[in-house]
């Protein structure tokens, strides 16, 4: 049996923590298609953080690592199995050491709240405490493998995609210290009763979650660009600095109805608009040569239906101004905007990222082709259906993540589940045709079968 390779290892658990992801989802939509209920709303936020932790840590951190250890294994650089294996054992024992506290907090663990037993239905009891200690191992264990990842990408900046990957380990490096940081100082609060400003540690997990929402981001314009020809190799050079830069300065978008200085808060606000400007100059920059061409790879048609995707960003440009967003801040319309994102170009770009690595640039099976393309058209449509159902609630008054919701909007909800089943449904297709090709193509040397079957003889 073939030795498996370390990116495959992690495209293997990122898709099963997006798979868990899916699964907090659906059970969050089966319980507001029930009209949700007071008596067990400790079961909804549950799912509801799992949900979101599945996604915002574990996935994008798996994911973006796959996408990066993809690149250094197409430049033939010798990385340490296991020092690489046992990173990602030790970030699943961290993360399964949180979910078994029963945390009920939501993603953004917000300080006070997020220090309180009873915001913990798992099996620590009054030692809720060691969740948080999971979420130290994880992202100790995530912080060396990406220090490690980027002492190695360092010597791989022949091709200029790689240059993404790059910024998504320098992202990493200096972001997840914010979390262990926050892990830490809850920590302590709990056992010696230390006592924090709030506004310092949301600031502090802040620190972490919003350069973290561009690791995939940025691992999969590398993709883009490693499959397409860009237009001008200048423009990616004068955009790297910012997009390595400017996701620290933003923290400030999520703190709009906190009582923070209108000098930091316009800052930020200026600083994501100034990002949005470098990251559409990239995009553009692989736009433009395919008005140029006439005939496109299979990868490439994948990569024009993720560039489609990205357009979805342009519905939380409002956000971060805060003449808006205190009108849209806690409502539907976050959630619809956030996950359009996710869904209409994170998803679709993981998914090539994922078939490159299996299949390769020039696909070798047209069946299989055709059934990725037709699962991933059916994800975008219906996942960007119920994207624009989201913000239209939201900007209708629907609040997120409330246990009970006025009955106005019991049929959008029942429509919100109805689609998302239809989109897990079509990226499965999509999945399994990559997964099949996957298997079918592992198969032991004829040497190894003959030595097996001749053992089996023997013992007869």
């Amino acid at each position: 049996m073939p030795k498996i390779r370390v990116s495959t290892l992690y495209f293997l658990l990122a898709l099963v923590w997006l798979g868990i992801t899916g699964i907090g989802a659906m059970n969050i939509r089966t319980y507001l298609t029930n009209e949700g209920s007071i008596k067990f709303d400790e079961i909804y936020y549950f799912f509801l953080t799992l949900h979101g932790d599945s996604g915002m840590i574990a996935f994008i951190q798996f994911s973006t690592l796959a996408i990066i250890l993809f690149f250094l294994e197409r430049s033939q650089t010798k990385l340490s199995f296991h020092l690489l294996l046992f990173s990602s054992v030790f970030t699943n024992l961290g993360l399964i050491m949180y979910f078994l506290g029963g945390p009920i907090i939501g993603w953004y663990m917000l300080y006070p709240l997020s220090t309180q037993s009873f915001n913990f239905i798992g099996i620590y009891g009054k030692y809720f405490w060691i969740s948080y200690l999971g979420i130290l191992i994880e992202s100790l264990s995530v912080e060396i493998a990406g220090i490690y990842l980027l002492l190695k990408m360092e010597n791989n900046l022949k091709n200029i995609a790689y240059i993404f990957p790059l910024i998504s380990l320098i992202l990493i490096v200096f972001s997840v210290p914010f979390l262990s940081s926050v892990s830490i100082l809850y920590i302590l609060h709990v056992l010696i009763k230390l006592k924090f400003s709030a506004i310092l540690l949301t600031s502090l997990f802040w620190e972490y979650a919003s350069p973290s929402t561009y690791y995939l981001t940025i691992g999969i314009l590398g993709v883009l660009t490693y499959i397409m020809k860009p237009f001008s190799l200048k423009w990616i050079n004068w955009s790297k600095y910012p997009v390595s830069i400017l996701p620290f300065a933003i923290f400030a978008n999520h703190l709009q109805t906190w009582p923070i200085s209108i000098y930091l808060r316009e800052f930020s606000d200026f600083c994501s608009i100034i990002l949005s400007g470098f990251l559409g100059i990239i995009f553009l920059n692989l736009v433009i040569p395919l008005f140029y061409e006439r005939m496109f790879s299979f990868t490439k048609v994948l990569g024009i239906v993720c560039l489609i995707g990205f357009l979805a960003s342009s519905f939380s440009f409002v956000l971060p101004f805060n003449t808006i967003d205190p009108f849209l801040h806690n409502t539907y319309y976050v959630v619809g905007s956030f996950h359009s994102i996710v869904w209409d170009f994170l998803i679709p770009g993981f998914t090539l990222a994922f078939y490159l690595l299996v299949i390769g640039e020039n696909g070798d099976n047209k069946k299989i082709d055709k059934l990725v393309l037709s699962g991933i058209i059916g994800w975008e449509l219906s996942s960007t259906a119920l994207a624009i159902l989201m913000m239209y609630d939201g900007y209708s008054g629907l609040i997120r993540r409330e246990v009970l919701f006025p009955q106005l909007f019991l049929p959008s909800m029942v429509t919100m589940s109805f689609l998302a089943f239809v989109a897990i449904t079509s990226l499965g297709v999509s999945y399994s045709a990559i997964l099949s090709k996957m298997i079918l193509s592992i198969r032991p040397k004829s040497e190894a079968i003959e030595k097996y079957i001749l053992k089996v003889k023997n013992r007869i």
